[in-house]
């Protein structure tokens, strides 16, 4: 019988990891020794108690259950002007990509940049699951990379989902809860940064989060200083559910529902990570008007090849390896997409990835979030604050990436 449970159990965690590999947030324990600035302890406000996503048509979004009613919605109508960004100056992007498994890279390499005293001030910033939080203070600039900082380097994969298979399959249709990630976004988003998040957005910059909606199976984009700035009373709550959203792996937590309407009637719809759909998003929305001299910086997760590594000869760890291809290859090509975007527009393109040389251990369902944390961290670190040497080319321009052609000569038999 014992056996049999363990197999079962087994099972379960190899569904599990092909549910959510690839895709993730962020965090662990203790920093890189020297060159940082002391960590900040994060505001602990709860929640104070929209309006924009990129989408076909125009809607409104509910942060409950309940539609609006034409009162309670009126606020999110008033919005303040924006400031439109100076058409004359180059402008400064920066994408962040997906991927639990280095994600403290990216943060690192983020904090090291600002102590190079190199690192622009982004005009937009965009950010898929777990470059949704990274790229959510990124926006903001150096004064939250301290909170950054100690958010990677102290989060755990328990603050991320309770899993709870047989209670959470029966109520919730996921093998676990994502009470513990609603926390740690309440924790780490807190009045401050929603103050600063309307600031920057009434300059004129933008933030932008990607989700998929469950049921079309398509990219949804959310502007997040819109929605803070909305005059909504649950603003705030709004932005941190979204946020919520962004890093909720399909199956393994329940997503996040969102009461829309659309053309006078409303449904209600559910989101999650959108590492299904997109790994890295492009710039957006009216700035894309006057890029032409601008810089777009792109920061990937993980590395563009995996390494090569035995394979059990076991069903489930040999469909793992195609999962994981599948989300590089996505990768690839989304990178190769913007690098085609900058040479159509002008716009000057920079890329950094997780270097090919790094070698770590990979994330597993119990824990998804690496235990090399802080390796990572320091090994992005190191690159930023030397001054990012940036690639300029796109995946499989460089010697080693192409597939060369077999004539089977280099077939024994």
């Amino acid at each position: 019988m014992e056996p049999a449970i363990r197999l079962l159990a087994s099972r379960i965690r190899d569904v599990l990891f092909l549910a959510v590999v690839g895709v993730g947030v962020c965090g662990c324990n203790t920093c890189p020794g020297g060159g940082l600035a002391p960590l900040l302890d994060l505001p602990e406000a709860g929640i104070k108690s929209s309006d924009i996503r990129k989408e076909p048509d125009d809607l409104i979004l509910t942060s409950d259950l309940r539609p609006l009613t034409s009162d309670s919605a009126a606020p999110s109508l008033n919005m303040p002007a924006p400031v439109p960004p100076s058409a004359a100056r180059p402008l400064q992007f920066l994408a962040l990509s997906g991927g639990v498994a280095g994600a403290p890279f990216t943060a690192g390499v983020l904090v090291g940049w600002s102590q190079s005293g190199k690192r622009p001030t982004f005009d937009q910033v965009t950010g898929i699951s777990s470059g949704s939080l990274i790229g959510a203070y990124a926006f903001l600039g150096p004064k939250y990379d301290a909170p950054m900082q100690r958010l990677i380097l102290t989060m755990t994969s328990s603050d991320l989902i309770k899993f709870r298979p047989l209670c959470c399959m029966l109520l919730d249709g996921a093998f676990g809860s994502a009470k513990p990630a609603e926390r740690l976004i309440r924790r780490a988003f807190g009045d401050e940064f929603m103050a600063d998040l309307r600031c920057a957005y009434a300059e004129g910059r933008r933030l932008f989060i990607g989700t998929m909606n469950l049921e079309t199976k398509r990219l949804a984009i959310w502007d997040l200083g819109a929605i803070a700035s909305s005059g909504r009373p649950d603003a705030d709550d709004l932005v941190r559910k979204v946020l919520l959203a962004a890093v909720s792996w399909p199956g393994a937590v329940p997503p996040v529902c969102f009461d829309i309407e659309v053309n006078g009637c409303w449904h209600r719809e559910e989101h999650c990570d959108a590492g299904s759909v997109a790994m890295v998003l492009p710039p957006i929305g009216p700035l894309t008007g006057c890029r032409a001299g601008s810089d777009l910086y792109v920061l990937a997760s993980r590395k563009l090849y995996s390494d090569p590594e035995p394979v059990p000869h076991r069903a489930f760890h040999r469909l793992k390896p195609s999962v994981t291809a599948i989300f590089e290859a996505l990768t690839r090509a989304d990178v190769s997409h913007l690098y085609s975007l900058c040479l159509l527009s002008g716009m000057h393109f920079h890329m950094l990835a997780l270097p090919q040389g790094y070698h770590g251990e990979a994330p597993s369902i119990a824990n998804l979030y690496p235990k090399e944390a802080r390796q990572l961290f320091e090994t992005g670190y190191h690159i930023g604050v030397s001054g990012p040497c940036w690639r300029c080319t796109p995946p499989g321009a460089e010697a080693g990436e192409g597939a060369a052609p077999r004539d089977g000569r280099e077939i024994r038999r």
